[in-house]
């Protein structure tokens, strides 16, 4: 199942950590989206595994991604990587970083996301600027009405409330990429955001937290929450760590 809509209110800056943490939810908030289909929660209800993937490049993490859906019941994209999905599915994505040369492999993900029954979540908002700076002017807007000069830096407000519905669902969560641009303010607002969110479940809600990659851990350390995470590894020790930690749903 591919989550993809947007509303079109304009939705305001988040004003503080403590409305990122929380994931800015409120009665005027998106709806949460289906978590779980039914064809893979059959009697794993208590072990359902939520997937973050951030990062600059599909390309690079193509084949990671591919290997996710087999194993994860929700998979939430961030950063580049969410710029080229959505452009597959026809979203203008103005002067973003996007692989616009792997287009239909991000249409091939899709397709193999749906058959295995696990749903893909994609920003519904984001931060914009026309460049990546210190001091710039930035505004967050629904994914529908990202200018031709637009540059996306980060995911907005009512993206970060969607994917820490899906960290409160899950048992396990696992995430390699940064979300934005997180080495610069403001632009480390989501990956700030779901840091926190994911370091406060572990600790009290018993959640497995596993993080992964060198820039993962860098933008988990920048956020001050690097320790307060299960499990630290690395991005190439992944695919292994998900063949031991989660049952093979469906065939690779």
């Amino acid at each position: 199942m591919l989550t993809t809509d947007v509303r079109g209110n304009l939705a305001p800056r988040p004003a503080g950590r403590l409305h990122l943490i929380t994931g800015g939810r409120d009665a005027d908030g998106p709806a949460r989206p289906t978590l779980f289909s039914p064809a893979r929660k059959a009697g794993r209800s208590d072990q359902a595994v939520c997937a973050i993937v951030g990062g600059a490049k599909l390309s690079t993490k193509l084949d990671l991604l591919v290997r996710l859906v087999t194993r994860v019941d929700v998979l939430a994209l961030g950063g580049g990587i969410a710029n080229s999905v959505l452009a597959a599915t026809g979203t203008d994505m103005g002067a973003s970083l996007c692989d616009y040369d792997r287009l239909d492999d991000a249409r091939r993900l899709l397709d193999r996301a749906k058959a295995c029954g696990c749903e893909l979540l994609l920003p519904v908002d984001v931060v914009i600027a026309t460049e990546a700076k210190n001091g710039v002017e930035d505004r967050i807007v629904p994914c529908n009405a990202i200018g031709p000069e637009d540059m996306v830096l980060d995911i907005g407000p009512a993206t970060i409330a969607r994917f820490t519905a899906c960290v409160e669902a899950a048992r396990t969560v696992v995430w390699t990429g940064p979300l934005g641009v997180y080495e610069i303010a403001p632009f480390d607002g989501g990956t700030d955001a779901l840091a926190w969110f994911i370091a406060r479940r572990t600790r009290d809600a018993g959640l497995r937290s596993v993080a992964a990659g060198d820039d993962t851990i860098a933008a988990l350390a920048a956020a001050g929450v690097e320790d307060r995470f299960s499990e630290l590894t690395s991005r190439d020790a992944l695919p292994d760590w998900l063949d031991a930690a989660t049952p093979r749903a469906v065939p690779a």
